[in-house]
Order: structure tokens, then sequence, then C-alpha cells
């Protein structure tokens, strides 16, 4: 595979020469990230961190603006000198750091988050946060659980030794080294009660080598080389946001945030865990899978694991309805494009202009085998391999994720063509275990925002 330039707003980095990295202002953009070219079509894809965790906590400190604001201090302490040692990158570690709404409702006055919080602009009135509490859709189980943690941390590195040193050193008492290297001012672990601990991959063949060594049903039928459990690659160059296009202020009319506002160069961000029914999944031939993934009308030969996501090949709502009268099935990318995609040439807030069908959802997605999580401070772990996904994904407003959700179950496209469940994407194939929105804030306010204006 012949690897090409990387995106225009990263740099890659020599590591071997410790080449420091000019941090972007939003946090889920990953400096030194490169992309490869897949197949014959030279389809450019995104070379994603190969090792993630998540883990997500209550805080256990005072509610008072004093110890807000000493915490405030301690976090960013500590995520500086992470990144003073380690290199910025997929090479070394990228931490991200969300909010969730509890966080925002039980320890900053209502005064303060009424000024700032970024507000949806949905139907054109400036009405509810643009981050709100996550919700059960029509497709889900009785038992999903509806999580109400305050923060969140997301860690991703090519090696996941540098991920195991830093939540050791961050999260849990004790002497530690980062890269050899003493840690110390990194603990902030009695800031914070952990509630669940959850570890993942992607890329470079490891869903089907992690998914035979633990005999996964359905682990050899994967492809080989494939990027997650269900074959098709995620990390499309054309698949993904480039750049700040997630963010709140990015594209106009999605919320009231600007340029010059607090929140500018944060997103709403959904976490997820998600069980995959992999054997059944695999009993479909290339083609059906295809079909489902994408659309009906795909033509891809077999094997082909990285059909162009470029803007051309998008699918809005006539086609969606095309597709679901004239072949009784409908994909899963279809069915959310039109919302996640521009269906117009449009210009951003900072004078970009996005071709009809560019993507400005992200996703940071990757596999799991923990049934449902490595810890879990509320609920029973079984130590029985699941194959799942820890879903992340980023939007300019939970609003919008959540018609982008209710599409993906389709219900009133299934009953408007009498489709049967296994010709809506692939939602019968899947079940939700846990789900949370938070609040991603931009990286310079990534340590307990809005605290030090209290």
């Amino acid at each position: 595979m012949a690897q090409t330039a990387p995106f225009d707003w990263a740099k890659v980095v020599d590591y071997s020469k410790r080449v420091p990295v000019e941090p972007p202002k939003t946090q889920y953009e990953i400096p030194g990230v490169t992309i490869e070219e897949h197949g014959p079509d030279r389809v450019p894809v995104v070379v994603v961190p190969l090792w993630h965790a998540v883990v997500t906590a209550k805080l256990a400190i005072p509610r008072e603006a004093a110890a807000l604001k000493r915490a405030q201090q301690r976090l960013a302490l500590a995520l500086e000198e992470i990144e003073s040692i380690y290199p910025l990158g997929p090479h070394g570690i990228h931490i991200q750091v969300a909010y969730g709404l509890p966080y925002f409702r039980n320890y900053l006055p209502p005064a303060l988050t009424d000024q700032y919080m970024p507000r949806s602009l949905e139907n054109g009135a400036r009405g509810d946060w643009a981050v709100t509490d996550a919700i059960r859709f029509p497709k889900d189980p009785p038992d999903l659980v509806l999580e109400q943690n305050d923060i969140c941390f997301h860690f991703k590195s090519d090696y996941r030794s540098h991920i195991d040193e830093v939540i050791r050193a961050l999260f849990f008492a004790g002497e530690y080294f980062l890269n050899g290297i003493p840690a110390t001012r990194v603990y902030v672990g009695d800031l914070f009660t952990i509630t669940s601990i959850r570890r993942g991959f992607v890329g470079r063949d490891m869903p089907r080598l992690i998914a035979q060594r633990l005999r996964i049903p359905g682990a050899d039928k994967i492809p080989a080389g494939a990027e997650l459990f269900m074959g098709f690659t995620s990390s499309h160059l054309h698949g993904l946001a480039e750049g700040n296009l997630p963010s709140f202020e990015t594209i106009p009319g999605f919320t009231d945030q600007t340029p010059t506002s607090y929140f500018a160069h944060g997103t709403m961000m959904h976490l997820s865990h998600i069980v995959i029914d992999l054997e059944r999944w695999y009993q479909y031939s290339y083609r059906e899978r295809l079909h489902r993934m994408f659309n009906p009308r795909r033509t891809e030969p077999e094997g082909h694991l990285s059909p162009s996501q470029a803007p051309e090949t998008s699918t809005f709502r006539e086609g969606l309805e095309e597709d679901a009268r004239t072949y009784r099935l409908v994909g899963h990318n279809e069915q959310m494009q039109f919302l996640s995609r521009v269906d117009k040439e449009t210009t951003t807030v900072y004078g970009k202009t996005l071709p009809k069908g560019t993507v400005f959802f992200l996703r940071q997605d990757f596999d799991t085998v923990e049934n449902p999580f490595e810890f879990w401070a509320e609920g029973p772990v079984d130590p029985t391999p699941k194959p799942g996904v820890h879903f992340i994904g980023m939007a300019p407003s939970a609003q919008l994720f959540e018609r982008m959700r209710r599409e993906m179950d389709g219900v009133e496209l299934q009953q408007r063509y009498n489709l049967p469940d296994e010709n809506v994407g692939f939602t019968k194939l899947l079940t939700t275990t846990h789900r949370q929105n938070f609040l991603l804030p931009p990286r310079a306010h990534r340590s307990f925002p809005l605290a030090e204006l209290l």
C-alpha cells in the first residue's frame, strides 16, 4: 500500500529526533497520522492509532469553587507533564478529556453555564444546550444503561504500554515511570472515582487475529487485513470529518457558537458500547454485506474492504427513499449520509468551501472483546469474550446526532416501504449496552472547563 501526504492540518513527526508537534486547537484532531492508499482505486485511508482505552469517572471533590480550581490546575499540570514525555500523536500518546452534563449541572452555577454553554439552533431558534442527555431509541434493548459520568478520558497510541503507563500514573497512587522517566506530578486519582475502564483496538489485522485467538464465533470469516470486526474499513479519509468540521461553530446553523466563543473548537461527543452478532454478519455473502454496509447499488468485487467514500458517492434523502422503494434494502452508511454530510456547497465560518457531500461527522470507534468492560463499578463483568465496538462520535450538536441515530434504526422508513429487519442496514445485529453524551471542550479548556471563571 502506497503512502501519500498526511492531513493538511497535521504534521508528521520524526519521533527519532523528537520534533515537537504544534497541538491543534481541538482535542479530537490527532497530529502525526498518515494516509495509506487501499485497493486498485487507491482509496485514501487514515492510519489511526492501534490501541485505545477509555476511563470514565465521577468527581470525588467538594462541590465548591476552591476545590474545583485546585483540581483544574492539577489536571492541567498532569496532562502537560505526560505530553512533555511522550510525543503527541500515534507513536506517543493522544489524550482527550470530555465532560458529562452532571459536571456542568452539579459543579458550576446555572448563571455561568447559561452564559457559556453552546446552544442548539434547531429550527432556527436558540434553544436547549447543544449537549443533551443521551436517550433511548426505538430498537434499543430494555436493559440499556444511560450513564451519568462526570468525566471521560480517551487514550490512543500505537503502543499499549504507553496507555498502561499513563493510566497507572494518572489514577493509581504509587511511584510510576513514564517512558522510563519518574512521573512526579501526574497522579490525580484522588480527584475521581473511576466508574469504568474500557479497552480496544483498531486496524492492522488485529480484529481477526484477536478473534481467532479467543475463538470467537465468526472469527474465521473476518477478512485478512480488516480494520474492524465487520470487515470494511472505517477510517476512509473522505468518511471522516477533516480538521475542525465537527466543532460547534464551524458550520453555520447548528449552534450559537462563534470562533471567539469559550467552547469554539469543542464538540458534542457520544460514547456507547455495542455488541456485534459477528457470526450472523458473516452468514451473509460479501455482496450482501457490501450492500448492508453502504448501499444496494455498490458493485465492488469480492474482497474489496475499502470502497470509496468520496463526496460524489454520497446518498441523500431522495436516493435513500429510491433504494428502499427499488431494492427493498438500505445500507447503514446511506441511512445517515444526508445528515452527516453537507447537502450543498457550504462555506464554513473560517472561509473554507466544502463541496456537496463533504462529511462533518467524526468517528473514533474501536473494536473490543470486553463484556462489557475491563472494569465496571456498577455491575458485573463477564470474562467470556464478546465481539463489540466502543463507539465514539463527534457532531456539532446532540440534536443532530439524535436525528442520525434515529435514521440508523430506520423505523419510519421501514414501515413506509415494509422492509424486513435484516434489510435495514445492520441494526438487527447490534445491541447497545451503554450510552452517554459528553461535551469535548477545546484543548485550551480541557481541564475542568469554566472552573477558572468561578
